[in-house]
């Protein structure tokens, strides 16, 4: 940290706009050198960045300039002097335009140090476009938008390949001979992704090339199937997708929206070309609980996906990272972790929250609270307080999500067993089914900080308001009193593990002695009570478990179970025979639970011809006992093969003279002439 500024790190106050003490700030970061605190990088202290651009650059170092309007000034400025361009980071609406502005030093310090934290990089999905535009509209709607998609369509065509496609066309449309080819036709379905949109249109035909004044179709045509790299909708019918906004390549717009025409417009000129996606989430379908030997279990990631990228296959799911949105709320609701968000993992994510936290009580910081918010909406509302409103706290450490969704249980207690004193998580209110998902997860957080003695009132709350300055009203005023202490641990590994170390870290440091916390239906944590007088252990539902909670004894008639594994997907429950399994949602803090119990244990039964054990004693006397009114098991000698094991069983049938497959002779079959003659 001797080095850190002017060498790494380079301050502006924005015109003055921010109260910034260079002395206290290298003293907040650590640093023995000063702090100078520029003015006008981007405008006429240019000459002062570039200086610090080459130092960093001779020096094979990461510059970090503290703004982030004016990062493509910065990008052009690297680019005259053969220099990496630099990191930026936000400390103007983050902190510095704030009514808490004077105490804001430490969070100040704390979102410069992060910056510089390195990030491991993510996978990505290559995709490229041809530009095949297909532009849908409809006549017979007030704003079907036939006169905006023609007008659409010769602004595209040549930059893009257009098909303006008019549903119920009729007569009396203008002919166009700039708007690319023209059609009539009805999307019957729509499946696909950016690039690779498959299309199924009834009521299809192309205009004819003599169209003069008014367009002229052919014979119209049922199931043409046909695709589209782009699609544009401005029938003002109902999406053609679920979760539309998140279908890349989807572009949708009212027809008489002019502002909203022109962002359709610009967007779709760019879609051409090479793409590179992000990957949102990495999927292990080894330890997913969707499903075994055909009985449903665990369906979250399927009721919950708002873009429809995840399907049912067989016993897994199936996730199409090219129709995936990213909206995190799969990973949220995972119970296994087969589903693990992966822009950034969630491990990353809650280590960088630690870090945060740990930065601002380096620089002298206290009492911090955590806003949770993403990258577009979130980021316009802070900007919308931080330049018209009071601004953020100064307490209040911001870290932003590439969706909000993925803000789930294990992320709320986890930043409180960290040391914050609460958790905002600032939601899009356009986005309601979104949320929805998000209040699950915030009382299933709150049950568990229960349990651990350390929930109070608005510790973890979600803002969904429309008015910005009723949000940041919320964000100061809401009253909380922390209560307990905290329990700072290392986020690594699964989502479950580390809400484990947070849970049971919490319960240490709090002195609490209850072991079990009751938790609400649906949670992903719990046993299995199981009525062991009615058992049979016949081990259907050790099988069938996906995450290996039941277990057997290869070496004796034993049901075994580890609670710390359990998903409470209820596989087991449908699968036994005797119905004799039900869930409980709990979590249980004791070392008993990463431990595999007895549950149920039986003496073995022996062969009564060799002597071998081959079942249980509960099991052969069950079956023996349900198959005694049945009409094959009359007879003593059948009943008695039901105590062989399976090789003494198969001699036992050939040896006795009324075999049991023994159907006698076959009857002749019989012809026409039989019945002629």
């Amino acid at each position: 940290m001797s080095k850190l500024f002017n060498d790494q790190v380079i301050i502006c106050n924005c015109g003055g706009t921010m109260d910034i003490d260079g002395k206290k700030l290298a003293k907040a970061c650590g640093s023995t050198t000063p702090c100078d605190v520029y003015t006008s990088l981007c405008r006429n202290q240019t000459d002062k960045l570039a200086s610090a651009m080459m130092t960093a650059h001779e020096n094979d170092r990461q510059l970090i300039v503290a703004c982030t309007q004016e990062t493509a000034t910065f990008d052009a400025i690297a680019e005259e002097h053969d220099c990496a361009p630099p990191t930026t980071v936000n400390i103007r609406e983050l902190a510095g335009w704030s009514e808490n502005s004077a105490s804001a030093l430490p969070k100040m310090a704390a979102l410069m140090r992060q910056a510089g934290d390195s990030k491991r990089p993510g996978l990505s999905l290559s995709m490229i476009s041809h530009g095949r535009c297909l532009i849908y509209a409809d006549a017979k709607r007030p704003n079907g938008g036939t006169a905006a998609a023609l007008e659409l369509g010769a602004r595209l065509n040549g930059t893009l390949g257009v098909t303006v496609m008019i549903a119920n066309a009729g007569n009396g449309i203008d002919a166009s001979a700039d708007a690319g080819l023209v059609t009539t036709g009805s999307i019957r379905s729509v499946s696909g992704h950016f690039t690779r949109f498959n299309l199924v249109i009834d009521k299809f035909s192309e205009a004819a090339p003599h169209s003069r004044s008014q367009l002229v179709f052919g014979t119209l045509q049922d199931g043409v199937e046909t695709g589209c790299d782009i699609l544009i909708d401005l029938t003002g019918d109902t999406p053609l997708f679920t979760g539309w906004e998140k279908r890349d390549g989807y572009l949708r717009a009212q027809a008489d929206d002019s502002l909203a025409m022109a962002k359709i417009e610009r967007e779709a000129m760019q879609l051409i070309g090479e793409f590179e996606k992000p990957i949102y989430v990495n999927f292990d379908e080894t330890i997913c609980a969707h499903s075994r030997n055909k009985i449903d279990g665990c369906s979250r990631c399927l009721d919950i996906c708002p873009a429809g990228a995840i399907t049912s296959l067989g016993d897994h799911v199936n996730i199409d990272p090219a129709i995936c949105g990213g909206c995190g709320l799969c990973g949220a609701v995972c119970p296994s972790g087969a589903v693990q968000t992966a822009y950034p993992p969630a491990d990353q994510l809650l280590a960088s929250i630690a870090r945060l936290l740990d930065y601002y009580h380096d620089a002298g910081g206290k009492n911090a609270s955590l806003l949770l918010h993403d990258d577009s909406y979130g980021r316009e509302v802070i900007e919308m307080i931080a330049r018209f409103g009071r601004g953020l706290p100064g307490d209040l450490l911001p870290v932003s999500m590439h969706a909000i969704g993925r803000a789930g249980h294990d992320l709320m207690v986890g930043a409180i067993a960290l040391g914050y004193k609460q958790v905002f998580i600032l939601l899009n209110p356009n986005k309601a089914a979104e949320n929805e998902p998000l209040i699950a997860q915030r009382e299933l957080a709150e049950a568990m900080l229960t349990g651990v003695g350390v929930h109070t009132a608005n510790q973890i709350m979600l803002l969904d308001d429309v008015d910005p300055d009723i949000i940041a009203d919320k964000l100061y005023d809401s009253a909380h009193k922390p209560k307990g202490k905290s329990a700072p641990f290392s986020p690594v590994g699964t989502p479950r593990g580390y809400t484990r170390l947070a849970m049971r870290g919490l319960a240490t440091a709090n002195n609490v002695k209850q072991a079990i916390i009751a938790l609400p239906d649906g949670a992903p944590y719990g046993r299995v009570n199981i009525d062991t007088d009615n058992c049979t252990i016949c081990l259907s539902c050790v099988s069938a478990c996906p995450a290996g909670a039941l277990q057997d004894n290869p070496d004796a008639p034993q049901l075994l179970f580890r609670e710390d594994a359990c998903l409470q997907c209820g596989i087991c429950a449908a699968t036994c025979p005797e119905k004799v399994i039900a869930l409980e949602p709990q979590f249980n803090l004791t070392d008993s639970a990463m431990a595999a119990e007895l549950v149920v244990e039986d003496t073995p039964f022996s062969c009564t011809q060799c002597g071998k054990p081959f079942g249980s004693t509960k099991s052969i006397e069950t079956v023996i006992a349900k198959l005694s009114d049945h009409s094959m098991f009359q007879q003593t000698a059948r009943t008695d093969m039901l105590k062989m094991c399976e090789d003494c069983r198969v001699e036992a049938m050939f040896a006795q003279n009324d075999k049991t497959m023994d159907v006698g002779e076959r009857r002749k079959p019989r012809t026409t002439d039989d019945y002629l003659n």
